[in-house]
């Protein structure tokens, strides 16, 4: 005679580890979000990647561990070097002084109302939102938690923007891909 298997429940977290390798998983209080990652905004992250600021390290899609939760932003930096990974390598566990979320209408949502107010919590520094579509980059510091809108820039090619002090970096790839 056979029994039917046991349902397995796994927590979103661990879920997470689940999904192939060609699908973005998150977990945010208790709830798994998975999305497929736009190739538009994977071309425009590439030219930023090889140009991290001195004494910066940043790489995209890193799966971040703060608490029960996984976060993935499309870009993350830390300063003073790479962070380490928790010893089965999928997570990183180190908060980063730097997160960047690319907006896309199938993402848009999650990133703003979800994922921003949420690395806010985990005490991450500084935050870019860019929309690709309108050309804006908006550059955002915490404090206590809530984020403070400290500039806004409108089609420009290039910035100087916090926390990366005096350093030139290109936003036309993100332009070129909307």
């Amino acid at each position: 005679m056979r029994h039917a298997a046991t349902p397995r429940t796994l927590a979103p977290y661990e879920e997470v580890q689940t999904l192939p390798h060609y699908l973005v998983g998150e977990a945010l209080d208790g709830v798994l979000y998975v999305s497929s990652p736009p190739i538009a905004r994977k071309q425009g992250l590439t030219p930023l990647l090889g140009r991290a600021p001195e004494g910066w390290w940043w790489t995209s899609e890193p799966r971040l561990l703060l608490g029960q939760d996984v976060l993935v932003p499309d870009l993350a930096g830390w300063v003073g070097g790479r962070p380490s990974t928790l010893p089965d390598g999928a997570f990183i566990n180190n908060v980063p002084d730097w997160v960047c979320e690319v907006l896309t209408p199938a993402t848009a949502k999650l990133d703003l109302a979800i994922k921003l107010p949420r690395y806010a919590r985990a005490g991450i520094l500084n935050a870019w939102v860019i929309n690709p579509v309108h050309r804006v980059v908006e550059v955002l510091r915490q404090d206590h938690e809530r984020w403070v809108l400290m500039n806004t820039y409108v089609g420009e090619e290039r910035i100087r923007a916090e926390p990366f002090g005096n350093v030139d970096l290109v936003l036309s790839p993100f332009w070129t891909q909307a």
